[in-house]
């Protein structure tokens, strides 16, 4: 069964967003789904779009999404086509895997915010840089 990457437009795919990481629609909201066939298997949102960056929030139900492409689609989407030099995002510290997995795709540590997440719990922000980042696809060269 194939793997797929579409927009995020449809009411179905933001409930299992929203399900996922609890992410909420903003004005600015967009992002990115992967399919195994006809299910749902991963997706990210990007929001807070500043100037040249924004915030991520990412999720996965099958892990093999990650071997057919998805971080090369989002990289590209958020570094080539929305053009933002960085993207962050903020994880609870509570949340070790998430944090394992962030750091093992490539996004650094940049900040702790003790208690803010909730009491006890800090919110840890990542960031990863265009610049260093594995996930873009090299452009196409043009035909002669």
């Amino acid at each position: 069964m194939s793997y797929s990457v579409v927009p995020l437009t449809a009411k179905d795919q933001w409930e299992w967003m929203m399900k996922q990481c609890h992410v909420i629609a903003c004005s600015d909201s967009q992002g990115l789904m992967a399919y195994k066939g006809t299910s749902i298997v991963g997706g990210v949102v990007a929001d807070n779009f500043t100037e040249d960056s924004c915030q991520v929030h990412i999720a996965m139900s099958d892990p093999m999404v990650l071997r057919h492409g998805f971080l090369s689609e989002v990289g590209t989407h958020l570094f080539r086509t929305c053009n933002r030099a960085r993207i962050f995002g903020i994880i609870p510290s509570n949340n070790p895997r998430a944090l394992k997995f962030d750091a093992h795709i490539g996004f650094t540590e940049v900040a702790r915010v003790p208690n803010g997440h909730s009491t006890g719990i800090d919110s840890v922000v990542m960031v990863m840089e265009r610049e260093t980042s594995r996930w873009i696809k090299p452009l196409q060269e043009k035909a002669a």
